[in-house]
């Protein structure tokens, strides 16, 4: 079952690299700066639902947090660093339902259309952890820093991923602090 869901995976994957979804630069060769992004908590807040509720979005079409979403920006321009996406919301990757293709497609849309488009997707191991799906995606895509946006510490089976974990409020996503804080972690090591 397990090698199912690995090989289920894949296919979605290259489903996604053909349709142009997922970038091929991050497949091939060696990558300066890795932004691995968690999504709830993170641009994906108290304020974003507000304000989705305010307008009456569905959710299918709901707004992310617009000042985590300039802190994010922020960050990638001054790094150049790629975004893979390392969150529960992977799982709509692999369903076939067109409800969890309208949310993962909104999620893609709205964050190409603020100059940070999600380049890969960490995979999913069965029984594992964000730390051991980190571990995984940087076992097959060499990069030379990293930091991971996550408001929770999940990485009991990659605990080496911990120290290049910027905590994020889970109350107030993504702001200056963290964006800063990630900044100085992607700069120290990458100078190294």
């Amino acid at each position: 079952m397990d090698i199912i869901k690995i090989l289920t995976w894949e296919y979605r994957r290259r489903i996604l690299v053909s349709a142009g979804r997922i970038g091929y630069n991050l497949i091939q060769g060696t990558i300066g700066m890795i932004i691995f992004l968690d999504i709830d908590g993170v641009i994906c807040t108290t304020l974003s639902t507000r304000l989705s509720v305010l307008f009456r979005l569905p959710l299918e079409r709901q707004l992310f947090d617009p000042l985590a979403l300039f802190w994010l920006r922020w960050l990638v321009r001054h790094t150049g660093a790629k975004i893979v996406l390392c969150s529960s919301w992977r799982d709509a990757l692999v369903v076939d339902d067109p409800l969890c293709k309208a949310f993962i497609g909104n999620l893609y849309n709205r964050l190409a259309r603020n100059g940070t488009p999600i380049a890969d997707a960490a995979p999913q191991l069965p029984n594992g952890d964000k730390g051991e799906d980190i571990l995984a995606w940087l076992a097959e895509h060499p990069c030379r820093q990293y930091v991971v946006l996550d408001d929770h510490d999940c990485f009991t089976l990659g605990p080496q991923v911990r120290e290049h974990w910027v905590p994020i409020p889970t109350d107030r996503g993504l702001r200056r602090r963290e964006a800063k804080a990630a900044l100085r972690l992607l700069q120290c090591h990458y100078d190294e």
